[in-house]
């Protein structure tokens, strides 16, 4: 969840997240390239990368009005996959700042070089959504080829001096021999460091100074937690304060119950007090009370941030909220204001009320022990009923009652008053709050051609995924993407009569329907057919595919998935060898998958029924220690998933 306006203000006051390019460097003039560099044939930190960086060098300088970063780079190329990735050069930026004084030059082994013309530097768009605009600097690199060395230096300028909240990453998609930052502040610097030692060190000149060598790449793998989490970076921020002991979550709490007017919200007037009394008009329960509430704020307030009719300028020219009356009186506000509606209304009844302030998962786990301010944003409103915290996103109108998305819940948070915080943890989802129920009504051919209608119904965060990637797109992306997601799987599928329900409700499932035919479905070897009947995991990968791990094991949620198939066999075929897989199910009872396949032959109709589950009681984080028996666990849930049974024609 994310709310642009009170967000920027905290941005402002807290010199809140300045995100570095990942392609870096700096210098006046080219260094000397060595003998060994120039002939070496094998990479120094992985034996088998396509390229690696020699050094990459950052220098950055805020001790003027603008923000100034040099950036000096020189990578050694291996292999002709490592030429491709590096025949051109993008170097992003954004509004407020500038790049400058492009250089890059291509060496050879022989000692000669090729550098870049200044004419073939050109700039593009590369990124366009919603206010987000991202353009590249770019070149195409002259003569690259295996064996070369390229290196490229520019200056990047900051149009204010916004060092405070600078993440240095030291790990980048390419092993580097050496990274170093270099850093001269404008104040009283700190840094805090993650996956790696602090090792900054004050030079002659004034910078201080980290480095780290034979640092490895940042590598995909599935079901990895995201970057942040396992990549060695540093947080460069400012603190004035002249006690090092104050509380930085009580400074920062202070500040934000001024910015979001927690006081006003809190502490509702007349009006609201009044509204609410109506809303929940014959509920005397309090889940009832806070439901009727909850459904009020979703479905009776418009809310603009999800309008898709309006565009992104046209929301920016529509009057501000001023409090949770103004919202309550006008009918209409930001995803913010709703919920800060709900928590006025919520409040104006006696409950215990705080916005929760918590880390987002899908960008890094939040610890309150990690005290900075970038870290957290607004998460949800937090209501104490039967003695119980709970939390509510109405203004999230993809996300249903009694849930938050998935990367808000199993959290932390600071759940702030208007006097005081305390901290504590957002609830995860259950198995069965994310269900996948998937139907197939099938007939399948004497050939081996399946046809027939699917329905796939998506329920809590599987639904609100979905929602999300869908609201925003036309009816016809929504058949493309459906269309694309199946052919991933089974490419000579022909999908027709394409239904897609409910992309803008958060209460009911997001639902699939479509009809599909498969030549070839079954494998016909004479009077034999091979028969795959689990429909929805034909043609799926194993989880993973890897024999070592490098990072953690990271799923987002708990979930589930029901499948009920029934195959209207050929005439004259009947099962030849038809044994359900094993039930699967680990000791700690974190996952299970139960298969069972039938036959009901006064019809002839093959029947196939499947419940899997995986996260039970909220486990959904494993260290790499345990990914040889998790990777056992998953493949063989992909060969009984997999798993085929043979029909045999009468008369053979």
């Amino acid at each position: 969840m994310y709310y642009p306006a009170k967000q920027s203000v905290l941005l402002f006051l807290f010199c809140l997240i300045l995100l570095c390019p990942q392609n870096l460097f700096a210098g006046d003039e080219w260094r000397p390239v060595t003998p060994i560099e120039l002939q070496a044939k094998t990479p120094q930190v992985e034996p088998d990368a396509d390229a690696e960086a020699i050094f990459w060098e950052v220098r950055v300088d805020d001790t003027s009005a603008d923000l100034v970063m040099n950036h000096y780079i020189r990578v050694k190329v291996f292999t002709e996959r490592g030429r491709e990735k590096y025949s051109k050069i993008d170097i992003p930026f954004q509004k407020g700042i500038k790049i400058k004084n492009i250089m890059a030059r291509v060496i050879k082994p022989d000692g000669s070089m090729v550098e870049l013309a200044k004419a073939d530097i050109f700039e593009r768009e590369i990124v366009k959504a919603d206010k987000i605009k991202v353009k590249a600097k770019s070149f195409a690199v002259p003569n690259i080829e295996s064996g070369v060395i390229l290196e490229y230096r520019y200056q990047e300028i900051h149009q204010s001096s916004w060092a405070n909240n600078m993440r240095m990453f030291f790990q980048h998609d390419i092993p580097i021999q050496n990274i170093t930052y270099y850093f001269r502040p404008s104040n009283n610097g700190r840094s805090l460091t993650f996956n790696m030692k602090e090792n900054f060190v004050k030079d002659k000149d004034g910078y201080y100074k980290a480095s780290l060598t034979n640092v490895p790449a940042i590598k995909e793998e599935s079901q990895m937690p995201p970057e942040d989490e396992v990549r060695a970076w540093s947080l460069i921020y400012y603190w004035n304060q002249k006690d090092d002991n104050m509380d930085i979550w009580a400074t920062i709490g202070g500040v934000i119950v001024q910015v979001w007017d927690v006081k006003d919200t809190l502490k509702p007037a007349k009006d609201i007090k009044a509204a609410a009394q109506q809303i929940i008009a014959g509920a005397t329960a309090p889940d009832e009370q806070l439901a009727k509430l909850f459904d009020f704020c979703k479905t009776k307030v418009k809310n603009i941030t999800y309008d898709t009719q309006l565009t992104e300028e046209q929301k920016d020219e529509i009057k501000p909220n001023k409090s949770a009356s103004n919202t309550y009186k006008k009918l209409q506000g930001t995803d913010e204001d709703i919920n800060e509606l709900f928590a006025a209304l919520a409040a104006s009844l006696g409950y215990e009320t705080r916005l929760a302030f918590g880390g987002d998962r899908s960008k890094k786990f939040f610890n309150p022990t990690q005290t900075h301010a970038s870290f957290v944003h607004f998460s949800a409103v937090g209501v104490k009923a039967n003695n119980e915290w709970k939390y509510f996103d109405p203004g999230n109108p993809f996300v249903p009652y009694g849930m938050l998305a998935w990367q808000e819940e199993d959290t932390s948070v600071l759940l702030l008053g208007y006097k005081d915080f305390m901290t504590a943890k957002t609830p995860y989802s259950k198995v069965d709050n994310s269900l996948a129920k998937r139907t197939g009504r099938f007939k399948l051919l004497e050939d081996g051609t399946l046809e027939g209608k699917v329905k796939i119904e998506y329920t809590g965060q599987l639904a609100y995924t979905y929602k999300m990637d869908n609201y925003k797109e036309s009816a016809a992306k929504r058949e493309e993407m459906l269309k694309d997601s199946v052919k991933s799987r089974i490419s000579t599928a022909e999908i027709s009569e394409i239904s897609v329900e409910n992309a803008a409700d958060s209460e009911k499932p997001f639902v699939y329907q479509y009809t599909v035919k498969i030549p070839n479905y079954a494998q016909k070897t004479g009077k034999r057919l091979f028969l795959q009947p689990g429909f929805f995991e034909y043609g799926v990968s194993p989880m993973f595919s890897t024999a070592t791990r490098q990072y953690p094991i990271f799923f987002h949620f708990p979930w589930s998935e029901n499948d009920d198939i029934e195959i209207q066999l050929p005439k004259d075929f009947s099962l030849d060898n038809a044994e359900s897989p094993e039930k699967l199910a680990d000791p700690s009872r974190i996952s299970l998958l139960d298969i069972s396949i039938g036959i009901d032959k006064t019809k002839n109709v093959l029947k196939y029924n499947r419940y899997f589950y995986f996260g039970n009681n909220g486990k959904t984080l494993f260290g790499k220690e345990v990914y040889q028996p998790l990777k056992g666990l998953f493949d063989a849930f992909h060969k009984a998933d997999t798993h085929t049974i043979t029909l045999k024609q009468a008369g053979n």
